[in-house]
């Protein structure tokens, strides 16, 4: 089967890690799946119209077509548009008759994928990672920009949100469609539990444990405050600093963050709150080998990788009930806590540091592999064009 990917969000040289997710959805797809994703972004620096690349990734092609923006701002869309249309005859003549169009994330390309289903009757499926229906963003998603995305959602074939609460929210803003909930995805082979020292136990401990050195708390997110309310974390830890000093929160970020630096700084947190800045895959997958648990303290979300990319390494979580999250996070796998409860934070923090060893690591990795692993969720995507297309 043929399929052109459209990414609403795709990474580039700017932000690499920009819907990294969604590529590694379309890499997980059988290889009898052929994928081209096709995107449109503006150029620096060039003397030409546009310029068209071929990106070869793990099992997709990334036809990326750059942009020298026109001088009115107002034409870029247009332009925009019109690179799409030369992209689709691109690909049709360098590569195939698209079977089917995937948009991942319904605005704006779903633009791009209604109007080629207008005009050339091309059928599109949508998965939806995105927060914008949840009811933190109210007045976000109304008038002209609501009717749009209902519009496009409508007239995809399928809808295959991340998570059960993300179906509830589209259907709340007036989406009515057939859904198949598929989870985000995670490679297990690269997320995989620590290695195990003393085969006599129940499960590896954490070497932080096994060692007396400091247990290790993981947060991995962009750092965005209104979103993953780190700021609630670094005033939680600053209670937790005054009652124990037995851990460190490590911090892998996107994005920098002067203002927390300076927090951790201006409250003598230095020496238990380290900023790592960006990582590798590898170098990430390994941090959670590290870790002791992980702690995220979002106020909203729809189904975070980073909680199923802790699973897969056996390490429990801490997290907020909020979005996909407490469908798939029981009390084997770790806390759940209310959204903006510091105080539950605390409780949970100073419960896991106690406590984070008498997880059953190998039972949470067996979880994230039945439900989380890239090729089972590779296979029920694919299963889902073959039901379109019958």
């Amino acid at each position: 089967m043929n399929i052109l990917h459209l990414l609403s969000w795709f990474p580039t040289p700017d932000d690499p890690t920009l819907g990294n997710f969604c590529v590694r959805m379309i890499d997980a797809l059988p290889e009898d799946c052929h994928s081209v994703i096709l995107s449109v972004c503006d150029g620096k620096n060039m003397t030409k119209s546009f310029e068209v690349k071929e990106i070869a990734g793990a099992r997709h092609t990334h036809v990326q077509i750059y942009i020298r923006p026109p001088r009115i701002n107002a034409l870029r869309k247009l332009k925009m548009l019109r690179m799409y249309q030369y992209g689709l005859s691109y690909i049709k003549k360098r590569f195939f008759e698209p079977d089917l169009i995937h948009l991942h994330v319904t605005y704006p390309l779903g633009q791009v994928a209604l109007l080629w289903k207008k005009l050339f009757g091309y059928k599109y499926v949508l998965t939806e990672h995105w927060t914008i229906y949840q009811p933190q963003n109210q007045n976000v998603l109304v008038g002209k920009l609501k009717r749009k995305i209902v519009k496009i959602a409508n007239n995809a074939e399928l809808i295959m949100p991340v998570s059960l609460d993300l179906q509830h929210c589209m259907e709340g803003h007036g989406v009515h469609n057939r859904f198949r909930v598929i989870y985000n995805l995670v490679n297990t082979d690269m997320f995989k539990l620590r290695p195990c020292i003393d085969s006599n136990r129940r499960t590896c401990l954490g070497r932080n444990d096994m060692h007396g050195q400091k247990k290790h708390i993981l947060h991995i997110s962009t750092l965005r405050d209104e979103a993953k309310n780190f700021s609630g974390i670094l005033r939680t830890i600053e209670r937790l600093r005054q009652q124990r000093d037995d851990f460190e929160l490590h911090v892998i970020h996107d994005y920098e963050a002067p203002e927390f630096k300076t927090f951790v700084k201006d409250h003598n947190l230095s020496d238990c709150v380290i900023f790592h800045g960006k990582k590798t895959s590898a170098e990430v997958a390994e941090a959670y080998q590290n870790a002791d648990f992980f702690v995220l303290f979002s106020n909203f979300e729809n189904l975070p990788c980073v909680i199923v990319e802790a699973f897969a390494s056996g390490v429990p979580v801490l997290s907020t009930a909020v979005g996909g999250i407490a469908e798939i996070l029981s009390p084997e796998r770790g806390i759940l806590i209310p959204q903006g409860d510091e105080n539950a934070l605390l409780q949970g923090m100073n419960q896991l540091l106690d406590h984070c060893h008498e997880y059953d690591r190998e039972a949470i990795r067996d979880y994230a592999i039945k439900s989380f692993a890239a090729q089972n969720i590779g296979k029920q995507i694919f299963e889902t064009y073959q039901e379109v297309k019958k």
